[in-house]
This record gives structure tokens, C-alpha cells and sequence, in this order.
């Protein structure tokens, strides 16, 4: 089998269109078709389903997408390995963005610390929502997840590793008090929430239905920090990760809660794909991170 070919192949099944993938790959289409149909041929499977101008995958061409991505990660890390040896590993980490904003710097630190031979330069981290970073650990783009939130619809190893406390956060300009939390009072205020695919709003909506609320009004934001803000200017109240708000806690920027029901936390996990390669340095990595003692940061 050629490595190219397959490489062909992904391009066209990711972005579900032979022309798309030849721009991306500097090929036209009639090469893109004639790699393809190669490997139809060497596999004897029909690897896409063609019909009114549009592309899908078959069946045997979504095993062969699922594997070639891994097939391709592995050759690649293998050539580094042989041409630059032990000092060459890199590993690629995903996080989710509460994780990736107040967390992984931390988990970083701690883990040079204990290992002089690893520098920063080998490890690269990627922030995203949850679903995202999963989908980049499912292509194989990337080598480690942190997330708030299992793997979703993915079969991953997963290790919990940290538990995050959430609260109730208002800004004081607010004039409430986050202690006052009878179901009527909760359902007049306004609040700020993240948007679909981010864990922070699962945890609001399961907050929600566990308290039996319909909030009437509702803001969605796809970013904590504006989130953060609006709260802070008093335009309405959130869920927090009280690891995320330490500083304006501190500063009394935002007045904080935890839940009068009981405490509710949310699990942070770490995954990884069980058929893949992996280095010495994402064993380590994974070892340090999965056989921490306790939550690796100091309580807010």
C-alpha cells in the first residue's frame, strides 16, 4: 500500500470532496481519483459511496478512514524517531478550555520538574471545547486529551484525574446574594451560558433540570471570559469552576457560592486512544498526570 495514496484518501473523506483535496494536497482531480481507485483496487472494496456530485464514505472506507489516520500518525513518529532519535519526541496534548486556561500550565511545570531531560519545546497544547478536543484525539491530531467531560461518543482509555468544584457566581453591582437559592429567585435571574459542545454548559443545564429550574432569561457565549466579564459588569449569574475565577474571587470582583443542594463537582478526565503509538514520552506524561495524588493546584 502507498502511504500517499492513503494520505489522498483521508484528505477526501475528511473534507468529503475530491477537489477540496486536491487543493489541499497541490494534486488535481483526476490524480486524486486515480490514488483512490488504486486503492480500491488493492483493497477490493469499494471505499466511497458516489451520488449526485457528492461523496460519503462506505463502510469499508470508514474502517479504512479510522485506521489509515492512526497508520499515518505511527509512520510519522516512527521517521522522527529513526532520523533525529530520543530527543526528538514531541507530544501533542488537547485541552478543554477551563483545563487548558487555568490547569495544564501547572501539570506542565510540575512534570519538567521532575523530568530535567524534557524541555518545553516538546510538548504542544491545543485549547477547545470538549467535543473538539475529542474529535482531534479521534483523528489522531493530537496524543493526550484533558477534558471536562468523558469521550462523548468515543470508545477511549480514560483516567479521572482532578475534581473541579462549581459555584454560583454574581458580580456585588448584582445586589444579590448567591446564598439565596430558592428555585423562584434562580429562575428570574439572568443567566450566562456557554454554547452547545462546551462541558461548562452541560453543567449548567444538569444544574437546571437537578434543581428543577426554567431560567426565562438565558445569554450563550462561546467564551468563559466573556462570560467572566458579563458577570462581573452584573448582567446576570453563572456556573463557575471556582479554579477558574480565583482572581476576581480574591479581588471581590465576583461573589461566589457553592450550591445549596449539595456540592457539585464535575470530573476532569484524561484519554487517550488504546491503538496507537505511544513514546516513551507520552508514557511518562500519561504516568504523571494519571498518578497524581490530589487536585495539582492549590485550593482557591
Amino acid at each position: 500500500m502507498n502511504l500517499e495514496h492513503l494520505k489522498t484518501f483521508i484528505a477526501a473523506a475528511k473534507y468529503e470532496s475530491f477537489s477540496q483535496a486536491g487543493k489541499m494536497l497541490n494534486l488535481s482531480q483526476p490524480a486524486v481519483s486515480h490514488q483512490i481507485s488504486q486503492l480500491e483496487t488493492y483493497y477490493n472494496k469499494q471505499l466511497f459511496i458516489r451520488a449526485n456530485r457528492k461523496i460519503k464514505l462506505s463502510e469499508a472506507g470508514k474502517t479504512l478512514y479510522e485506521h489509515g489516520q492512526q497508520l499515518i500518525a505511527l509512520n510519522e513518529k516512527l521517521e522522527n524517531l529513526l532520523a533525529e532519535g530520543d530527543s526528538s519526541q514531541s507530544i501533542k496534548i488537547g485541552c478543554s478550555n477551563t483545563i487548558g486556561e487555568c490547569l495544564i500550565s501547572k501539570v506542565v511545570q510540575d512534570f519538567i520538574k521532575l523530568n530535567p531531560d524534557i524541555t518545553s519545546n516538546q510538548i504542544q497544547i491545543t485549547i477547545g471545547t470538549s467535543v473538539h478536543i475529542t474529535d482531534l484525539l479521534y483523528a489522531s491530531d493530537i496524543d493526550l486529551a484533558l477534558v471536562e467531560g468523558q469521550a462523548g461518543r468515543y470508545d477511549f482509555i480514560s483516567h479521572e484525574f482532578y475534581d473541579d468544584l462549581l459555584v454560583l457566581g454574581v458580580s456585588p453591582q448584582h445586589r444579590a446574594d448567591p446564598g439565596n437559592q430558592e428555585p423562584a429567585k434562580l429562575e428570574e435571574m439572568t443567566w450566562l451560558i456557554r454554547e452547545p459542545g462546551c462541558a461548562m454548559r452541560q453543567a449548567t443545564l444538569d444544574l437546571w433540570k437537578g434543581l428543577n429550574i426554567q431560567p426565562k432569561s438565558v445569554l450563550v457565549y462561546n467564551s468563559n471570559t466573556l462570560i467572566k466579564e458579563g458577570v462581573k459588569s452584573g448582567l446576570g449569574v453563572a456556573v463557575f469552576s471556582k479554579l477558574a475565577i480565583c482572581p476576581e474571587i480574591h479581588s471581590r470582583q465576583l461573589i461566589v457560592s457553592p450550591f445549596k443542594d449539595r456540592d457539585r463537582y464535575r470530573p476532569f478526565f484524561l484519554l487517550r486512544k488504546d491503538k496507537q503509538f505511544k513514546s516513551n514520552l507520552h508514557e511518562r506524561l500519561w504516568n504523571f498526570i494519571r498518578d497524581l495524588d490530589e487536585n495539582p493546584n492549590a485550593s482557591c
